[in-house]
């Protein structure tokens, strides 16, 4: 932000980091994910994925490449019928737990439904008894630029979800004209 100073750098906490997907149905989330899962098992590190489907029906699993017992196949838990910013809190917390004993990853990403708020998941990781092993937090939320350029009343969930992350990403960009990103990038900022 302009006008800021920043201030000292905290030292990372041991731990282990956690990754918190945010952004509305069709955002591409789980295209993130995929991702930032190949990119650290290129880098050889081992990343365990929890999936939230607000339904009962969770594709994320196929997507994102399986079970750990599956060659090549990746640490994921589902956690459905409900939001993890909410109703599934101590659901949450018991998964980020058994990941820690069971898989030992290098870092852990959470993939929220549609209409999690990423601040609220965040405040699930400052809970004991995670909050004893998670070194540092980080929410994205990604945000469909046709989504944002069809002037959509997008509402509360989507400002929350906005000014909660720590980054946005502006995906499928190229679905929309490029003389639009500037107003977007602007309308996000705002």
């Amino acid at each position: 932000r302009e006008g800021i100073v920043p201030g000292p750098v905290m030292a990372r906490r041991d731990g282990i980091p956690v990754l918190v997907v945010s952004g509305f149905l069709g955002s591409g989330k789980t295209s993130l994910v995929r991702h930032l899962l190949a990119e650290a098992q290129r880098a050889g590190e081992r990343v365990a994925v929890i999936s939230n489907e607000f339904g009962a029906l969770g594709i994320d699993r196929a997507l994102l490449g399986g079970t750990a017992g599956e060659p090549g196949g990746v640490p994921i838990r589902e956690l459905e019928g409900g939001c993890v910013c909410c109703e599934l809190t101590d659901d949450l917390v018991n998964t980020l737990e058994a990941l820690r004993r069971e898989v030992a990853p290098d870092r852990i990403a959470i993939e929220t439904s549609g209409v999690a708020l990423p601040y609220d998941v965040q405040l699930s990781l400052w809970r004991p008894p995670v909050s004893a092993w998670i070194s540092d937090d980080l929410g994205v939320v990604v945000v469909n630029a046709e989504q944002l350029t069809e002037a959509h009343e997008l509402g509360p969930t989507f400002e929350q979800q906005v000014t909660a992350a720590d980054l946005l990403v502006l995906n499928q960009v190229d679905r929309v004209p490029e003389e639009a990103l500037p107003g977007l990038e602007a309308r996000l900022r705002g």
